[in-house]
């Protein structure tokens, strides 16, 4: 009987060991990106950020795409200006005052944004389409 739980035990500690990385809930460091666009994710550290008073640019490469990200800074939050998205599995699109819709978050170091942008897919671009995404940044 004693044998039978040793040889659980460790088939459970190999199976949590081998998915430590599974579930990925850390947050992004300074400089670093984690974007998801319609259930493409990547994470780019390749991460730009400009702050001119107020007005916070981010540019995010994560080749072949490109992600901007222009907040205007609050006391009390930030608020999303634009999002522009290129290029990213093939979809382009917006989410600004006049396309799409999104929010911007503070919390713990990060910025993250999310919402829905309007554009096209590189494959059909006659076709208007809205993708969901998400953006995890440190500026």
């Amino acid at each position: 009987m004693g044998g039978r739980f040793v040889t659980a035990a460790v088939t459970v500690t190999a199976v949590a060991a081998s998915c430590a990385g599974c579930f990925s809930s850390a947050k992004v460091t300074e400089r670093t990106a984690r974007i998801t666009v319609d259930n493409n994710t990547r994470t780019s550290h390749a991460v730009t950020c400009n702050q001119v008073q107020w007005l916070l640019t981010a540019n995010i490469a994560a080749a072949p795409a490109n992600v901007r990200v222009l907040l205007k800074l609050d006391s009390e939050k930030p608020k999303l200006e634009s999002v522009n998205i290129d290029n990213f599995a093939g979809f382009t699109g917006v989410a600004d005052v006049g396309a799409g819709d999104a929010k911007a978050v503070f919390a713990n170091g990060s910025y993250t944004i999310t919402g829905t942008a309007e554009g096209s897919q590189r494959n059909d671009p006659r076709v208007s389409v809205t993708a969901p995404f998400k953006i995890e940044m440190g500026c």
